[in-house]
């Protein structure tokens, strides 16, 4: 400590700064610990204590309860502004993806941002392609709903990358476990717990599950689903509980393997399923059988997109956000590119939309 007419304090978080510039505390790592504060530079803890605040406040080091203080990655100088939001999303079918794609372009519009709008299908190769192609493009921000968030995924160093360079990335609908991100997505846990509540209401007790285990969704799904059913003292038949990949999706529901679907349902009153697409596929498969929903077997699905009043038996339906998703994403971002510490992991609580496709047992 060079100069002794600034508080102690003062002068060792100087001291901390020269040192993360000099690379010598790395981004990532854990800075030393104020108790070696205290023995290096002979002060008390209150001193070590404000020294780190300084730090903190500075957005140069972020505390984590029952873990340490880790050195933040620095934000470069803030480059000129394009005024362009990357976008992408898994798919842009008419479904719930113009929803959200008009809410963000609604908000971004409004404050005189452009967006550039990719897709990957729901493939890791293609996630990685429309990272790097834009990476190399010139964006203030990124807005993302990623691919096969339940599974590991090989293109969290191209997230890095985006974070090496200060441009704020915002998940929606899910999001990566093992990046410290911010995200905004739907309570699917709590719209399982609503839908398998309502069929147990119902008078059902044999439920059956259809979700989707590459996607954290369905994950999610499933665990409010199970959650559920064991409150109620109710149990489940795992045989009954069908899983299915964004590869496998068309092989499960084709009519080949409508015999093995109903040997699955078949000691079932009742089905949740994965989202309405899903609800429509198993209602069009069952149409050539004796099995009529809802008298023989109630169906609840997730979304309450447009396919819930054409199907032929309007469906009961756990709601998504939508257009507020994607407002709320396209805000988020805008603040996050002015407060590049600007926190946000916002879960937007489900309702039940009640329609003809739950009858009472």
């Amino acid at each position: 400590m060079e100069r002794n007419d600034v508080p102690k304090y003062q002068s060792i978080a100087q001291w901390i700064k020269k040192e993360i510039k000099a690379n010598n505390f790395k981004v990532g790592e854990k800075l030393i610990s104020e108790h070696q504060i205290c023995d290096r530079f002979s002060v008390s803890r209150q001193t070590a204590r404000q020294a780190v605040s300084v730090l903190e406040d500075e957005g140069l080091v972020t505390r984590k309860r029952g873990s340490g203080t880790y050195i933040n990655p620095v934000i470069p100088a803030k480059k000129t502004a394009t005024k362009n939001i990357g976008l992408i999303t898994t798919y842009l079918d008419d479904y719930i993806f113009p929803l959200i794609i008009s809410g963000v372009e609604k908000v971004l519009s409004d404050n005189q941002y452009h967006m550039t709008l990719r897709l990957t299908r729901n493939k890791v190769r293609n996630e990685r392609a429309q990272l790097k192609s834009l990476l190399d493009s010139d964006i203030d921000g990124l807005i993302v709903e990623g691919t096969k968030t339940a599974l590991p995924n090989p293109n969290l160093d191209v997230y890095q990358e985006f974070f090496d360079r200060g441009i704020p990335v915002m998940f929606i609908n899910a999001y990566y476990g093992e990046l410290d991100c911010n995200y905004v997505v739907s309570g699917d846990a709590q719209g399982a717990r609503l839908a398998t509540r309502r069929l147990i209401d119902a008078g059902h007790s044999k439920i059956a599950g259809i979700f989707k285990h590459d996607d954290q969704q369905g994950n999610f799904r499933y665990k409010g689903f199970m959650e559920e059913m064991y409150q109620q003292g109710l149990e489940i038949d795992e045989q009954a509980v069908i899983w299915y990949s964004t590869e496998s999706h068309k092989e499960l529901f084709s009519p080949q393997q409508l015999p093995l679907l109903l040997q699955k349902l078949k000691n079932c009153t009742a089905v949740i399923c994965y989202n309405d697409q899903i609800a429509m596929k198993l209602i069009q498969l069952f149409n050539p059988t004796d099995l009529k929903i809802p008298q023989d077997l109630a169906l609840v699905s997730f979304d309450n997109s447009s396919l819930c009043d054409i199907s032929t038996v309007p469906l009961t339906s756990v709601t998504h956000p939508g257009t507020t998703l994607g407002e709320t994403a396209a805000h988020s971002i805008l603040t996050m590119i002015e407060n590049p510490h600007y926190k946000i992991q916002q879960v937007i609580e489900p309702e039940l939309v009640e329609r003809a496709s739950v009858a009472a047992r």
